[in-house]
């Protein structure tokens, strides 16, 4: 079985702080790829260079790179976390392009937490990126809401695919 290619948006705001940053979430899901080849695809995990982002020259350069990995891509990766910034502009038009452009179907992984409940996004909406935020109060993104454990993350990823045609039921989908 072919494992599914991921692309993971991420937030490039404050990424060398590892206190107040998810780097440290990234690294755990490197050495995941690293572990299981056979479980963990994610397209873009060699790619991201966080030092360029912030360089104004290079922007473009970037998303022009960022869409070509989105365009390999099965289905995207956000991870929610209380340190995640919620505005980063980078991030959110990765979203927007998985979304929008690339009809790709959402994992929203919550860092730190061991389960979910149907209350759970309401209970972590602090911890989404604006525009996740968006498509939930409009209903218009199909996305699936798991804890960032590695066997809930392996199930999700291998379920949700843009070329299977297999999307959560809504926005708000406990996965």
């Amino acid at each position: 079985m072919k494992t599914k290619s991921t692309y993971i948006a991420f937030d490039a705001d404050a990424v060398h702080d590892e206190v107040n940053s998810n780097l440290h979430t990234f690294r755990k899901l490197a050495e995941w790829q690293r572990n299981f080849p056979s479980r963990f695809n994610f397209v873009n995990m060699h790619e991201i260079e966080f030092s360029a982002l912030h360089d104004d020259l290079l922007e473009t350069t970037t998303k022009s790179r960022f869409l070509k990995l989105m365009a390999e891509a099965d289905n995207m990766l956000v991870i929610a976390s209380p340190v995640l910034n919620t505005e980063s502009h980078i991030l959110n038009w990765q979203i927007s392009r998985c979304v929008n452009r690339f009809h790709l179907p959402v994992i929203i992984a919550y860092a730190g937490l061991e389960e979910l409940d149907e209350n759970s996004v309401e209970k972590f909406w602090t911890w989404l990126p604006n525009k996740p935020r968006k498509y939930i109060g409009l209903d218009s993104a199909r996305m699936a809401h798991i804890p960032l454990t590695r066997d809930k993350l392996e199930r999700a990823l291998g379920t949700f695919s843009v070329n299977e045609q297999f999307y959560p039921w809504n926005s708000t989908t406990i996965f």
